[in-house]
């Protein structure tokens, strides 16, 4: 019993071990938009300008958030398949 115990842990363990790197990755694609609009907001109001400096603050988030976001799940994923051929 306690053999298989441990057994199902270290999977466990072993898929968080794998899940890690991705799981902040929504939260940092959410986060670079809104901060954005954020400073367009507040750029907004400084400059007399709405809704320009919003909008493509926004815009400028959304691409830059996608950017990032694709390329670290690519990173990840080709660093996974090293450690695969390598084992």
């Amino acid at each position: 019993m306690p053999s298989k115990f441990l057994s199902n842990q270290r999977k466990i363990i072993d898929g968080y071990k794998k899940a890690g790197p991705y799981l902040g990755l929504g939260t940092q694609l959410a986060a670079t938009v809104i901060l954005m609009f954020y400073l367009g907001y507040w750029l907004d109001n400084k400059l007399q300008t709405q809704p320009y400096l919003v909008i493509i603050f926004s815009l400028l988030g959304s691409f830059a958030a996608i950017y990032n976001f694709i390329r670290s799940v690519l990173k990840l994923s080709s660093k996974n398949k090293k450690n695969k051929e390598n084992e």
